[in-house]
């Protein structure tokens, strides 16, 4: 499970759906959350999660997509399985890591120290807790 420090920046609400957004390493992050525990204040640090499994990696990617969150990172650690490759990278020092096909990982052709895009949907990130100013 991936760990991000945050801040949350603004939280929208309508009925029970929560829109949160978030500033980690002074990029904006979004989540959308069914319930939100009343704990979770703008301007609150919190310590968020996104799996691994959850993260697309995208090389010399530009246009639009519909995932709310992307990261520039760079590859600072390849895993190489018969079916699952890990990559492990570094967003402004934060360790981030990917779960992605070993083929996936063979078409994309990724070296370590290459710049990679990561990218997740705001549905895939989570609050782990609430953390003391």
């Amino acid at each position: 499970m991936n760990k991000l420090e945050a801040k949350v920046l603004k939280i929208k609400s309508k009925e029970s759906l929560n829109l949160v957004s978030f500033s980690f390493n002074s990029k904006t992050l979004s989540m959308i959350s069914l319930d939100l525990n009343e704990e979770i204040k703008e301007q609150k640090k919190v310590l968020l999660s996104v799996k691994p499994t959850n993260i697309t990696l995208a090389k010399n990617f530009e246009g639009f997509l519909s995932s709310s969150n992307r990261l520039l990172g760079k590859i600072a650690n390849i895993e190489i399985g018969e079916l699952l490759s890990s990559v492990t990278c570094d967003v402004d020092g934060t360790f981030i890591e990917a779960i992605i096909t070993t083929n996936s990982l063979e078409q994309m052709n990724l070296a370590l120290e290459e710049e990679i895009i990561l990218l997740f949907k705001a549905s895939d990130l989570a609050i782990l807790e609430v953390l003391n100013d």
